[in-house]
Parts: C-alpha cells; sequence; structure tokens
C-alpha cells in the first residue's frame, strides 16, 4: 500500500513540474511568436507599395469590420496598407492579406502572409486584384476553392468599403454587367449556393424587351434581363408564376412595372406548366400504394425560396400538404427533397428523394450513419419547435445548409398557403 501512495505522489509531483515547465515555456514563447507574426505582416508594407519610404498607423474607424486588423499610411502620400484576416475559409487558421491601395484608388500590391489551405487557390490569383478599384470588376472565385477565394474577395471588399467610407479612397465605378450579376441574387434567392452565386443556365425568352434570360439549375424559377423604359431590371420567377422585379441599385420596382411582369410572365409559362406536371408525379412518392389522394397544385406567394411546387392532398377527411424543395449541395448539385406537413403545420414525412450524402473522397469521413433515423427526427415538429441545430451533420456542412433551407422553405410556403386560405 505504501509503494502504491508513494507512486501516486511521485506522479502527480511529475505532472506539476511538467504543467509548470509548459507553463514558463508558454509564458516566454507565446509573446514571441505573436511579435514574429507580427513582424511578418508589418514587414510587408513596402512590398506593396512600391516606392515606400515609410508608414504611421492610422487608427481605425469604430465600425469597420472585424476582417480589417491595421491600417497605416505612407508618409509620402503614396497611398494606405491595410491588414487583414478572415476566419472565412475552409481552414482552422486564420488567412491573413497585406493589400496595398494608391493613391489611384487601386491596388498597387497585395500578399498572403499566412494562408494555410489544403487546396491552394495559387500565387496567380492574388495578383488579379492588382490595378483593381473598388468594383473589382476584373476578378472572381476560383473553381473547386470557391468558399476561400470567396473569404479572400470579401476581405478585399471589406478593405475597400473601410477605406471609402472614411473618406480616404475614391469609389469604382461598377459596370452594368456587375450590377445585373449584384441583383440576380435579389431577384432569384432560390438559386444562389452557399458562397453567394446564382446557379443558373442561359434560357430562351420570347419576348423582345428580355435581353438576357436564365433558367435556376435546381428548378426554384427564372431569371430575365429587362429592358424598361427606366433603365435595366432583373426579374426574377418562381417556380410558382409570381415575378419580382429589381433595378440596379437594388430596389425591388415590381409593382411599378407591370409590363415587364407580364412579359416575364408569359416567356416561361409553358416550361413552369411542364415542371409543375412532372413535380406532381413526385409528389404522389410522399403516400403509400393503395392510398386514396387527390392533389389539387397551390400557389405559395412571396416563395422565391429553393421550393418547386406545393400541392393540397385530400385524404378523405383529412387535408395535408405536400411541398417539393431542391435546395442546392454540394457541388451546386440540385438535392430533391419532399415535406408532408399537416393542417396544424406538423411535418408529417421529410423523404429525400436524392442522394443525401453525395458520397466521395470528400465526404469519405462524414458521421451520418443511419439517413432514416436522420430524416425520422423531423416528424411531428413545427416551425416553432424545428432548429437548424438539428440539420447538422459532421464534415458535411454544406449539405446541412441545404436540409435547413429545405425545411425554412417548407415552413414559408405553408404559412403562405394558410395566409390565403
Amino acid at each position: 500500500m505504501k509503494e502504491n501512495v508513494k507512486s501516486v505522489v511521485v506522479l502527480t509531483a511529475i505532472c506539476l513540474v511538467v504543467a509548470a515547465l509548459l507553463a514558463v515555456t508558454n509564458f516566454y514563447t507565446a509573446p514571441v511568436i505573436e511579435a514574429n507574426k507580427a513582424a511578418a505582416a508589418t514587414g510587408s508594407l513596402a512590398e506593396v507599395i512600391p516606392g515606400a519610404t515609410g508608414f504611421e498607423e492610422v487608427e481605425l474607424p469604430a465600425d469597420a469590420p472585424a476582417t480589417v486588423k491595421n491600417l497605416y499610411k505612407e508618409t509620402s502620400g503614396l497611398g494606405y496598407v491595410m491588414l487583414l484576416e478572415t476566419s472565412s475559409n475552409y481552414s482552422a487558421s486564420p488567412m491573413a492579406i497585406t493589400v496595398g491601395f494608391g493613391a489611384d484608388s487601386k491596388i498597387s500590391g497585395i500578399l498572403l502572409t499566412n494562408y494555410q489551405e489544403s487546396k491552394d487557390f495559387g500565387a496567380d490569383y492574388p495578383a488579379t486584384y492588382i490595378g483593381q478599384d473598388s468594383a473589382l470588376g476584373g476578378v472572381d472565385t476560383v473553381a473547386g476553392i470557391t468558399y476561400s477565394s470567396k473569404a479572400f474577395k470579401d476581405a478585399i471588399t471589406d478593405a475597400f468599403n473601410t477605406l471609402i467610407n472614411s473618406g480616404l479612397l475614391a469609389a469604382g465605378e461598377k459596370s452594368e454587367e456587375q450590377l445585373i450579376g449584384e441583383a440576380m441574387p435579389l431577384a432569384l434567392p432560390g438559386c444562389v449556393n452557399g458562397t453567394g452565386a446564382c446557379v443558373v443556365e442561359e434560357a430562351a425568352a420570347s419576348d423582345a424587351s428580355i435581353t438576357a434570360a436564365y433558367k435556376a439549375k435546381n428548378g426554384c424559377g427564372y431569371i430575365a434581363v429587362v429592358s424598361a423604359s427606366d433603365g435595366t431590371l432583373v426579374c426574377g420567377m418562381n417556380a410558382f408564376g409570381e415575378v419580382k422585379c429589381i433595378d440596379l441599385e437594388g430596389n425591388d420596382v415590381t409593382d411599378a412595372h407591370a409590363d415587364a411582369v407580364a412579359a416575364v410572365q408569359a416567356s416561361f409559362a409553358a416550361p413552369a406548366t411542364e415542371n409543375l406536371e412532372a413535380n406532381q408525379a413526385v409528389a404522389l412518392r410522399a403516400f403509400e400504394d393503395g392510398v386514396e389522394v387527390e392533389l389539387t397544385p397551390v400557389e405559395a406567394t412571396g416563395a422565391f425560396g429553393v421550393a418547386v411546387a406545393a400541392f393540397k392532398a385530400n385524404l378523405g377527411e383529412e387535408v395535408q400538404y405536400v411541398i417539393l424543395t431542391q435546395p442546392i449541395g454540394y457541388g451546386d448539385e440540385t438535392m430533391k427533397m419532399l415535406h408532408v406537413i399537416n393542417s396544424n403545420g406538423e411535418i408529417v414525412l421529410f423523404k429525400t428523394l436524392s442522394e443525401l450524402i453525395v458520397h466521395g473522397d470528400y465526404y469519405s469521413e462524414h458521421q451520418l450513419t443511419d439517413e432514416a433515423a436522420y430524416r425520422a427526427q423531423f416528424s411531428g415538429l413545427t416551425e416553432s419547435t424545428y432548429s437548424d441545430d438539428m440539420t447538422v451533420v459532421s464534415g458535411a456542412t454544406i449539405t446541412s445548409h441545404a436540409v435547413a433551407t429545405s425545411h425554412r422553405a417548407a415552413f414559408e410556403v405553408f404559412n403562405n398557403i394558410k395566409e390565403a386560405a
């Protein structure tokens, strides 16, 4: 017994000594590590403004975005340098960027001072920003590395906005093409993927006022660029035939443009009808063989999300609602989901009509082992008892987001149907 007690005492003492040594080591090395990181960042200042002679730090405005860490003014008037940091990329390690802005309000140089991604967007990508003003008309995200390249672009946008709002730089002028691109997600939010980009393909339109047309790849509707008497409009038509028009300043101007609404509806009425017929056959899959059910299409006013069809199901004395959704999943692939909601707003059935987890190298380690149990957890929930946290699948963030988007869309459609009744 004494030997055992002695061993415990010795081991405890050893642990305490090791812990103390580690604490001392961290006490002395942590400041050194931070100092080295700071030196690496500030040492890059001269590299992003050619000909710089010196720098002085400028106090950041109180409303500066979290991505903006430090601001420096080049003392001879050549411009400004901003240190940025973002954790919106895939890696747990923040991305650190040093960017120089010339007196002409354009990017003079740009450096990555910390980037530890497993997927590299390449040294050439940051260079595409050099010479750009705040319109950023010549840069885009990188396919396959979308999240990290978007995080990079968003950080640069934050830097420009901070300097412009502080009166230190002049704003660049966006092209009409850029403004149209920014209006498209507002006109048809259901076709937008996790990075904010519209997933569409070109479509044909019959009306002469429509200068460009697109079909949402996930089937949630159409987008038309319309030439109106007072300027260009971007109009989205949802799967229920309702149209919303956005001007190039981002305003909803639907009520003032009945002609544009009619032109869009006329151009896409036929394919929308075809989609409805196909979706009605899909909706019947919510019910077991032999069950007598009468499906009646219903509209969902204001539903511009991922819902593609809704039906009232008469089951004798009981009424249920079948709502089909098609959120955008991994690789911008369309996922197909079906919700059955009773008249009390409770989920009777949640069914995935496509593979829930897109299997492959990327999802080889996901932790969803029982998809049936995963789907069943939503039964009986209402909008008030449902939470997006229930959709989380470890290692499958995009899929989790798609399921959450689907549920929110289904509840929105149900609420709109009940309000219209």
